[in-house]
């Protein structure tokens, strides 16, 4: 295989893909791809972009990889994931603390409260389901979204803890006042990456070789490594 340039997007995903301290991008996504690539003597290009536009790149052809997505039936129809997902990702209703809110698992048992949800993010195949049978407040981001719930405009937030926790730091809280989430966890979600079936020629060669390297990586541990630096500095 010649080596070749490869465009990798995706969103501001806290431990997943992101912009450092340093001012560089990382994070597991990206750490796991820069390290395939360059045993593969590939060169990556990893970009970020507000989440609807790097799906759109991607389903049309502009980029070749998307970082971190969830599986969707609508998904899988522009793009082809990779073999195995990299990361495991629940995802939890947080309610405003001092909240007497309770759930039982299932969606009916708070199908009368306002949740607020950022647009475009998938929660699982669970809660796409139903979600025509919820009140969706709809906002461009996590932030807001616990902004609103704070304030008491939505009684429900469903997010990851990683995603939380770094929305409550940029919104200035103390602890005492974070917004808590509630067993049982609302999905099990699991992180691949997925290549444009625009491109799916061209790519055919790379993400057999990526797959392969993929695999090899999460077998000796690799990954869990590079996961567990991330989760300890968060």
């Amino acid at each position: 295989m010649t080596a070749e340039n490869y465009l990798f997007v995706g969103s501001n995903f806290p431990v997943l893909s992101e912009k450092l301290p340093d001012n560089t991008l990382g994070g597991v996504s990206i750490d796991i791809a820069r390290i395939i690539c360059s045993r593969l003597g590939h060169t990556p290009t990893f970009e970020l972009y507000p989440w609807a536009r790097a799906q759109a790149l991607v389903k049309v052809g502009k980029a070749d990889v998307l970082l971190v997505p969830f599986k969707t039936l609508e998904r899988e129809k522009w793009m082809d994931y990779s073999e195995i997902p990299f990361f495991q990702d629940e995802s939890f209703f947080f309610i405003r603390h001092g909240s007497d809110i309770t759930w039982d698992g299932t969606l009916a048992s708070i199908g009368n409260l306002h949740i607020g949800k950022v647009r475009g993010w998938s929660l699982g195949k669970k809660f796409e389901e139903k979600i025509s049978d919820m009140t969706i407040d709809y906002a461009p981001n996590i932030d807001l979204c616990f902004f609103k719930l704070i304030a008491g405009r939505v009684d429900l937030v469903p997010t990851q803890k990683r995603e939380a926790y770094k929305a409550f730091q940029r919104l200035g809280l103390q602890r005492e006042e974070y917004p808590v989430e509630i067993l049982p966890a609302l999905s099990v979600n699991y992180c691949y990456y997925g290549f444009s079936q625009k491109r799916q020629a061209e790519l055919k060669p790379f993400k057999s070789a990526f797959d392969k390297a993929l695999k090899q990586m999460k077998a000796t541990g690799e990954i869990d490594q590079i996961i567990k630096t991330y989760i300890q500095s968060n």
